[in-house]
């Protein structure tokens, strides 16, 4: 009997092990706000390798939010909620983050996101 739990034990165990980094490094939350005017907060410092969850939602209107660099491009929608996306960055860096809209003074409004090593 005490063989049949030793074998249990060692054919369990790749899969608790492979399961450790995702306890190890959690999802952080970054909430960004949208306006006409304003991308809030206006820099976001990440780490290399850290996991990010960004919930971006709107104040005022439909936008289109980009982060250039990291191949992010999603629609806002007014009164939707929160549009969330999920990076994990590979290599540190200062990266634009755009919002167009159509009412925007100047056209578009920018913030920063930097990744630190």
């Amino acid at each position: 009997m005490r063989i049949r739990y030793s074998a249990t034990l060692l054919l369990a165990l790749p899969f608790v092990v492979a399961m450790v980094p995702a306890f190890a490094s959690p999802t952080r939350a970054i909430d960004v706000t949208l306006t006409r005017s304003v991308i809030s907060p206006g820099q976001i410092v990440v780490h290399v390798g850290e996991r990010v969850r960004v919930n971006v939602t709107s104040a005022d209107g439909a936008h289109r939010f980009q982060v250039k660099g990291l191949r992010l491009d999603r629609r806002i929608l007014s009164g939707g909620g929160a549009v969330t996306f999920e990076l994990q960055p590979t290599d540190p860096g200062m990266f634009e983050i755009e919002c167009l809209d159509d009412g925007a003074v100047g056209g578009s409004i920018r913030a920063q996101l930097v990744v630190k090593k």
